[in-house]
């Protein structure tokens, strides 16, 4: 891991996970549709964050389920 913390920021219309070990996640749902992110359904314009917590962050699943998300991870 680099001294200096890595934000990468994108939009997708497709399922995954985030990559294992970043400090903070963070979701926004742009679509249209009910998005689900860790297993949770994620409504039309609300957004989710899951902060730095003093350790990093497992790997978080993400269902677009037709819908846009936009995702920040930072490593």
């Amino acid at each position: 891991m680099d001294i200096l913390a890595d934000p990468n920021e994108f939009e997708t219309t497709e399922d995954g996970v985030t990559q294992a070990g970043a400090l903070e996640v963070a979701f926004k749902n742009i679509g249209n549709a009910v998005a689900t992110v860790n297993g949770v359904g994620l409504d039309i314009g609300e957004a989710k964050n899951y902060g730095f917590v003093g350790k990093p962050w497992r790997a978080l699943s993400y269902e677009t389920n037709g819908s846009e998300l936009r995702i920040k991870v930072t490593l």
